[in-house]
């Protein structure tokens, strides 16, 4: 018997949201199925994958708890695509994510309206939640994007420090279990890469080795770039507010250590310290509460806090 979808309890509508070199760009618009008339907050959701692979609805990325939480708080819960590494750099990951704020603003409540007669999506009352490279690019809407209504985000087990030597420095790196991989599984990827070519959603185990290849040898951010705002905990210096932050992480993380997380943490105690912030650091390797229920405790006491800032 097939496990039945994480999002069962929503109905469900692709959008394009921007193209690329004739590629769509999408996002899909999940609206609970019992929803009344009314206005209703939104969840934005950034599924992970180092930003190289990954989509929008790969459900095991996707906790299991936050659905629960949108069904909960009948929000409109929606999942966009983007360009992904290396076709793409982080520049152009975050110009996606810019116009996808855009979008929010322009197009979603008419979408909404469409699906869901009488429903009115607050664009004003916005939760933004994401795991891993999602859980980076939803800290960075929040410091990118301060007229996007958002009042509170969640990073579980985000790239938030992306200079951590991790990332930088070549050396053995036992991710998730995975061997040590040869170098040459990047060039070979990089040779065969057709220029200008668009990929916005691939299964992650098409790029796992190319995944860990990179960050075992140090490489990730010749892929992420040095333009104008990719590193998140630098854009502390510069944002003005930042909203209440959930950050979550495993402590047994191979994939994204600890230490980004507690890196990001304590600078923004330092330039944002007014900024309300719940730290909750669970046993667990990544990606550990991709099953967790409402019902686990620490996720029930999170909540509790969360629902001082939204919905």
């Amino acid at each position: 018997m097939a496990t039945p979808s994480k999002y069962s309890d929503f109905d469900q509508k692709d959008v394009v949201y921007k193209t690329v070199n004739d590629q769509d760009i999408s996002t899909t618009i999940l609206v609970p199925r019992n929803i009344t008339p009314g206005k209703h907050p939104l969840l934005v959701h950034f599924h992970g994958g180092f930003l190289i692979c990954g989509s929008k609805l790969y459900e095991e990325w996707h906790a299991t708890w936050t659905i629960q939480l949108a069904a909960q708080k009948n929000a409109i819960l929606v999942t966009p695509n983007y360009r992904l590494l290396p076709e793409a750099n982080g520049r152009e990951v975050l110009d996606d994510i810019n116009d996808f704020w855009s979008w929010v603003k322009t197009s979603l409540p008419s979408e909404v309206a469409k699906m869901a007669k009488g429903v009115e999506v607050d664009t004003t009352n916005t939760l933004v939640a994401g795991e891993s490279a999602g859980g980076y690019l939803a800290i960075q809407s929040s410091l990118l994007h301060p007229s996007a209504g958002i009042k509170a985000v969640i990073s579980q087990y985000g790239m938030l420090d992306n200079k951590i030597p991790h990332f930088t420095q070549k050396g053995q790196k036992h991710m998730a279990g995975a061997p040590q991989q040869p170098e040459s599984e990047v060039d070979d990827y990089l040779q065969d890469m057709q220029k200008g070519a668009v990929r916005t959603e691939t299964h992650p185990w098409e790029m796992w080795l190319f995944i860990c290849a990179t960050v075992q040898a140090g490489r990730y951010l010749e892929f992420l770039g040095d333009g104008v705002g990719v590193h998140a905990i630098d854009n502390l210096e510069t944002a003005e507010r930042v909203p209440a932050c959930w950050i979550i992480h495993g402590k047994e993380d191979s994939l994204v250590p600890i230490e980004a997380s507690n890196n990001f943490v304590d600078k923004l105690k330092q330039t944002h310290p007014i900024t309300p912030l719940r730290y909750t650091i669970q046993p667990g390797e990544h990606g550990f509460d991709g099953a967790v229920n409402m019902d686990e405790d620490w996720v029930k006491e999170g909540c509790a806090w969360l629902e001082k800032y939204w919905p």
